[in-house]
């Protein structure tokens, strides 16, 4: 699969387990469309929605050799083996992981998105095997909402999940 197939696949995959969590909620989501961006306009019981899906690596280096693996359109791009030590993982991720939050609220696309849909749902995928989604939600929180408490108001709702895919657990950070 060429690298943007394997994105709309790991997107698809990402929007069905939040289907399912918001049905274990008792909410219906269809999706309707996936115009890019955002990445998706839905329904979640009977009210229009739109959903921007994202994804924080514990490195550059790992997102590269995790993407670049799978793409038949790229060379892969091992992690460099001076990379591959990490002496403060949590301190690391949790920088990548503001500055991926932040870069949403940066893109002017997605601000015109906000502009004629209203304010939307984050999804960031949490790449790190040294953490789990809930446990940086649960330790992050504050600081996540305190760095977009400056930001416009694009976002109603941002979700932390594992990005292992592995389950459909989804942990609101809360606006």
């Amino acid at each position: 699969m060429k690298r943007r197939e394997i994105k709309n696949v790991h997107e698809q995959a990402v929007l069905n387990n939040f289907k399912h969590y918001l049905l274990n909620l008792g909410k219906i989501l269809e999706v309707l469309n996936n115009p890019e961006p955002p990445d998706a306009i839905v329904k979640i019981d009977g009210k229009i929605n739109w959903i921007e899906i994202t994804d924080a690596f514990l490195n550059k280096e790992m997102a590269e050799s995790i993407t670049s693996f799978l793409a038949e359109d790229k060379p892969h791009k091992a992690v460099p083996t001076k990379i591959r030590k990490v002496y403060c993982p949590d301190m690391q991720f949790n920088e990548i992981l503001s500055e991926t939050i932040q870069k949403k609220y940066i893109k002017n696309p997605i601000k015109k998105v906000r502009d004629e849909f209203g304010r939307g749902i984050l999804l960031v995928g949490a790449h790190t095997p040294f953490s789990s989604a809930r446990d940086i939600c649960e330790t992050e929180r504050s600081s996540i909402l305190n760095m977009i408490a400056t930001e416009d108001d694009r976002f109603k709702e941002i979700y932390l999940y594992d990005g292992s895919g592995t389950n459909s657990q989804f942990f609101p950070i809360g606006l």
